[in-house]
């Protein structure tokens, strides 16, 4: 096997969902705006979304054979628990080969085997850690890690490193930057609110996969708007399976529903919306800052130690938006909210101007700037 010896590779370790991916395809595309000779690899799984997504933007992708311990029991973590030393050797393996001069952990599983393959290695290593409340990776690695790099200020109570540096979660530049498509497609112009003929947009956001309970949910919730007010609009990232259920109950209701599995461009219709209703990942939730959105979080009750909640509650806090509990969510409720939001557009605007307070637009530049230093 030919060794690679680039003169500069940055390695980026994890993902297995968006919150953990695609910080990290933001941090590689500054990298790569800041000092274009970086070679920029990421290690993975094949479960994880970065399969499907970091082939069709072109970053090499290289697969280690790792599974997750949080929330795995019997069989599964005996066999997870095996399979960490091959891990392990195929990460070492992967060090070898690119001789990267940093490397990021991004969280997950999947992040494990390669940082510690890395301080074996005597090579420099971050984390960046997009929750309120850290993944166990994260916390176990931060007092070793040559910085660590949050989003939200609570964050620090579970992390013990005296390298901590608060610069927000990184976005990828696309959804920061203007876009491009037709304005009247995409309605940037604020809603006239004293304007009863004006469409009032909704964006349902459930996470790359989908959350079924707002797919359930939120037709239901409609079912009961929809009469009263007829110029509402929808976009609605489904999730693959349920794609046609979600789209045969808006078309039941008589609602303007445009229903997609993936919403491939985010921030034209992130800003086509005045409300947003999704879960609270901490990507989505630095997505609705960067845009000024008001919303509706509903947190995935199963995400690890709960961290969704604690994203949501910062958001909350700060008056930026509603939260409503998944065992608690009901049909009823849920329209209650929507149309209180409709019909309170003061209310509304000091939601959206409370989560723009709270955006990071410098958070790539700062955390690159910052790796830099330690390369």
């Amino acid at each position: 096997m030919s060794v690679v010896r680039p003169a500069k590779t940055v390695l980026f370790a994890g993902g297995g969902t968006g919150g953990h991916l695609f910080p990290g395809i933001a941090l590689a595309e500054e990298f790569q705006r800041l000092e274009p000779e970086v070679n920029i690899v990421f290690a993975g799984t094949r479960r994880g979304l970065e399969a499907r997504v970091l082939p069709e933007i072109g970053y090499p992708l290289v697969f280690l054979e790792v599974q997750g311990l949080v929330g795995v029991r019997g069989l599964k973590r005996i066999k997870a628990l095996a399979n960490f030393p091959k891990a392990f050797i195929q990460a070492l393996i992967l060090l070898v080969r690119y001789r990267p001069a940093l490397v990021v952990g991004l969280g997950g599983y999947a992040s494990a085997p390669v940082l510690l393959a890395a301080m074996v290695a005597g090579l420099p290593w971050v984390l960046q850690e997009q929750n309120a409340y850290p993944g166990l990776v994260n916390r176990v690695l931060a007092p070793f890690a040559g910085a660590v790099f949050i989003a939200f200020n609570k964050a620090r109570e579970s992390l013990k490193s005296r390298k901590i540096y608060d610069f927000g979660n990184p976005l990828r530049l696309r959804l920061q930057e203007q876009d491009t498509t037709d304005a009247t497609e995409l309605r940037e112009d604020k809603v006239a609110l004293d304007n009863p003929e004006s469409e009032f947009n909704i964006l349902i956001v459930g996470g790359s996969q989908g959350a079924r309970v707002l797919n359930r949910r939120v037709p239901e919730a409609l079912a009961i708007l929809v009469s009263r007010y007829p110029n509402i609009k929808v976009v609605h990232q489904s999730g693959n399976a349920d794609f046609e259920t979600v789209k045969k109950a808006y078309a039941e209701i008589n609602c303007q529903a445009e229903v997609t599995p993936f919403i491939e461009n985010i921030g034209a219709c992130y800003r086509a919306a005045e409300l947003v209703i999704c879960r609270a990942g901490a990507l989505t939730l630095a997505e609705l800052a960067a845009l000024g959105k008001a919303a509706i979080l509903v947190p995935f009750p199963f995400a690890a130690h709960d961290h969704q909640v604690f994203n949501a509650r910062a958001f909350v806090e700060k008056g930026a938006a509603v939260m409503q509990v998944e065992s608690e969510l009901t049909a009823a409720g849920l329209s209650d909210e929507i149309e209180s939001l409709i019909t309170q557009p003061e209310r509304r605007e000091k939601m959206a101007q409370a989560a723009a307070e709270l955006a990071r637009p410098e958070a790539r530049t700062e955390i690159v700037n910052h790796c830099l230093k330690l390369i």
